[in-house]
């Protein structure tokens, strides 16, 4: 089913993991994409791997860096004569004790997460606005309402991520424009592969997953791409929960150890 025929659509941090699951799902959907990303060589090897699904684009760009954003809507808007889908996904994460998050830290990971994703909406609605219509869909995170030690900083910015989208949503809804997000638990990227590879700690997390894997991230892609068609026209400002069950209970069998730390 090509849900997305005839639409354009742009991903940030589309080279690598959840980013490029998403942009060959919009592919398959019939979309033409522009990928963003900051890594200049890798956002280039992936828009050439999947050229052969559909029409598409590679952008170097940093989110947190105005120009380089509208850099990519234009460049999505003149390849493909609209901006229909945004997929908000860039994001970068790390592990600190809360007392040793230095201020340049601190500062990057609310660049990238946060700001990012302000910057790409407010470019993005600016082509979507004459049209009055369009999609928005950021990657938040169980930690959006779910927090973990030593990610205070990680923490934060996925609070505030899906406070952004409530009121871009509300604020955007007279548009004809659909603000929502998606929250992955624990997915196999390489953010994640710290405790996925673990001997310990990754069986141990799994305890606490109900479907008793990791997801995947064409998992998390089907889950942008259906909030991204008209199959979701009438959902906005809901943050979609992709994460095994995780967050609903733990499973019978497991103990009242606290799940081990996770960046998703």
């Amino acid at each position: 089913m090509r849900r997305l025929s005839g639409r354009a659509a742009l991903v940030t941090g589309g080279a690598h993991g959840i980013g490029r699951a998403i942009a060959e799902r919009f592919l398959l959907d019939g979309a033409s994409v522009v990928i963003a990303d900051i890594d200049a060589a890798a956002v280039d090897e992936t828009a050439a791997g999947l050229a052969a699904l559909g029409p598409v684009r590679a952008v170097a760009a940093d989110v947190a860096k105005r120009e380089d954003v509208r850099n990519a809507v234009r460049r999505c808007v003149e390849d493909f004569g609209a901006l229909d889908v945004l997929a908000a996904n860039a994001g970068t994460a790390d592990a600190i004790s809360l007392m040793d998050i230095e201020d340049n830290a601190w500062q990057r990971m609310l660049d990238v997460n946060l700001t990012g994703a302000f910057i790409s909406v407010q470019e993005a609605v600016r082509a979507m606005i004459p049209r009055g219509s369009g999609a928005i869909v950021f990657t938040a995170s169980t930690n959006s309402f779910f927090v973990e030690a030593n990610t205070a900083h990680y923490n934060a910015t996925k609070f505030g991520l899906v406070g952004l989208m409530k009121s871009a949503a509300l604020d955007l809804a007279p548009h004809g424009i659909r603000v929502n997000a998606v929250s992955p638990g624990v997915v196999n990227t390489r953010l994640a592969r710290h405790l996925i590879e673990h001997p310990v700690e990754g069986p141990d997390y799994l305890r606490h997953v109900p479907l008793g894997r990791y997801g995947e991230p064409s998992e998390i892609a089907n889950a942008v791409a259906f909030l991204a068609s008209d199959e979701a026209a009438y959902i906005t400002g809901e943050n979609l929960v992709v994460d095994g069950g995780t967050s609903i209970g733990m499973p019978k069998e497991a103990t009242d150890d606290p799940l081990p730390g996770a960046l998703r």
